[in-house]
C-alpha cells in the first residue's frame, strides 16, 4: 500500500470517528471544520492526496458552503476543489467563470478573492483556528437557539434547524432550509485574529437570529398574497426582506433595544445612512407597486439595501411601532406584514418620529394583503 493511499485511508477513518462528535457539543456538527483543520495542517506540512481534498468536500457542511455561494453566484463543487486544492499548496487557483454574466464572474472572484486567501491564511494559522473551535465547541447554551427564535415569531411554527461550525466558505455564516452555519475560518481571517470573534453569546444569537429566517420565511409564504404582478411581486420580496432582517436584528440581537443595536459595530455604517435609506425605501415601494420598475432597475435600487441596510431600516421601522406598541404590536404587524408602512405611520405621529410615509404608498401596500 502506498503512502498516500495509508494516508487517505487513515483521514476517511478519522473523519468517521469524529462524526458523533457533533451530538456531544450541543447539537452543532462540527464534523467539517475539523476535518478541514486536519486537512489544512496536513497541506502546511506536505503534499496531499487527491483523495484526503475530495473527503472535506463531500462532507455536509461543505456542501452548504458551496450552496451559499449560489444564492447570487454560481460556484461548482469542481471550481471549489480547485481553490481548496490550490490554496493547499499555498497559491490562489485562476478559476474562470462558467458562463458569461455576473453570477458566474462573482463566483469566481469569491473563490479567488475570499474563499482562497482565507483558506491560505487558515493553513498557516492551525492552531488559533483550533482554539476558536475548542471554545466554540464548549459553548453549552446553543439549546436555547431555537426557543429564542420562537420567542419573536409571530406564530408557533415547526422549527427543528441543523446548526453547523465549518471552515473554508466565502461567508462567515449562512443559513438555509437545509442548516445554518457559522465558517470559523472566514470570521478569523476577516479580522486577520484582531479579535476574539463572537462571543459565546452572540453565537446563541446568532443561530436563533438564522433559525427566526427560517421559521419566519415559512410565515411569510403562507401570507404571500396571490395573483401579484411582477411591480406587486417586487414590492412583496422587499417587504419580506425588511421584515425578515428588520425583526431578527431588533429583537434577537439588539434585544429590543436601539442604543444597543446602534452600538454594534457591523451595523453602524448602515445606521447612519437610515436618513437616506428611507426615503429610498419609500421610492421603490412607490415604483414598484405601480408597476414601473424593470427587473435591472429593481435590483439597482434594492442593492441600496445590501449588506445590512435591510437590517437598520426594517429594524428602525419595528423599533418606532415597539416604542408606541411594545413588542405585542411588533409580533402584529409581522403577522400581518402588508399592515407594516400604515402602522408604522401611525406610531411614528404617536413618537414624534420625523419621517412618515406618503399615505399614498401606505395605502397601497396595506390594500396588496387585503387582494
Amino acid at each position: 500500500m502506498s503512502a498516500d493511499n495509508r494516508i487517505g485511508i487513515l483521514f476517511v477513518f478519522a473523519t468517521l470517528v469524529l462524526a458523533p462528535f457533533a451530538d456531544a457539543q450541543g447539537g452543532v456538527d462540527s464534523v467539517q471544520a475539523r476535518a478541514m483543520l486536519r486537512l489544512l495542517e496536513r497541506c502546511k506540512a506536505g503534499p496531499v492526496p487527491e483523495q484526503a481534498v475530495q473527503q472535506v468536500i463531500e462532507l455536509r457542511g461543505s456542501q452548504l458552503l458551496i450552496g451559499q455561494q449560489n444564492i447570487l453566484r454560481r460556484v461548482t463543487a469542481a471550481q471549489y476543489k480547485a481553490i481548496l486544492t490550490s490554496a493547499c499548496k499555498g497559491e490562489i487557483a485562476r478559476i474562470s467563470p462558467l458562463e458569461p454574466g455576473p453570477r458566474a464572474e462573482k463566483g469566481a472572484q469569491g473563490l479567488m478573492n475570499d474563499v482562497g486567501p482565507s483558506l491560505i491564511w487558515g493553513r498557516e494559522h492551525g492552531a488559533e483556528l483550533e482554539s476558536a473551535l475548542a471554545a466554540a465547541a464548549s459553548n453549552p447554551d446553543f439549546g436555547q437557539a431555537v426557543p429564542l427564535a420562537w420567542e419573536n415569531l409571530p406564530e408557533k411554527i415547526d422549527l427543528s434547524p441543523k446548526l453547523y461550525f465549518v471552515m473554508g466558505g466565502r461567508a462567515g455564516a449562512a443559513a438555509s432550509d437545509d442548516g445554518i452555519y457559522i465558517d470559523l475560518l472566514n470570521e478569523r481571517w476577516k479580522t486577520k485574529g484582531a479579535s476574539a470573534g463572537m462571543t459565546p453569546r452572540e453565537m446563541v444569537e446568532f443561530f436563533a437570529h438564522e433559525a427566526h429566517h427560517v421559521g419566519y420565511g415559512q410565515i411569510l409564504d403562507g401570507k404571500r398574497p396571490h395573483n401579484l404582478s411582477a411591480g406587486q411581486a417586487q414590492a412583496w420580496s422587499f417587504l419580506s426582506a425588511l421584515l425578515m432582517e428588520g425583526s431578527a436584528t431588533l429583537l434577537i440581537n439588539a434585544h429590543g433595544s436601539w442604543p444597543e443595536l446602534e452600538s454594534m459595530d457591523h451595523i453602524k455604517p448602515d445606521v447612519a445612512r437610515l436618513p437616506q435609506l428611507l426615503p429610498k425605501a419609500q421610492e421603490l415601494f412607490r415604483r414598484s407597486l405601480q408597476g414601473e420598475l424593470s427587473k435591472e432597475e429593481f435590483d439597482a435600487m434594492d442593492a441600496d439595501f445590501l449588506g445590512e441596510g435591510y437590517h437598520a431600516t426594517g429594524a428602525r421601522l419595528l423599533y418606532v411601532i415597539q416604542a408606541a406598541r411594545g413588542k405585542a404590536g411588533v409580533l402584529n404587524v409581522m403577522d400581518n406584514p402588508t399592515s407594516l408602512l400604515k402602522v408604522y405611520n401611525q406610531c411614528a405621529s404617536e413618537v414624534n418620529e420625523p419621517f412618515l410615509f406618503d399615505a399614498s404608498v401606505a395605502d397601497a401596500l396595506d390594500r396588496l394583503g387585503k387582494r
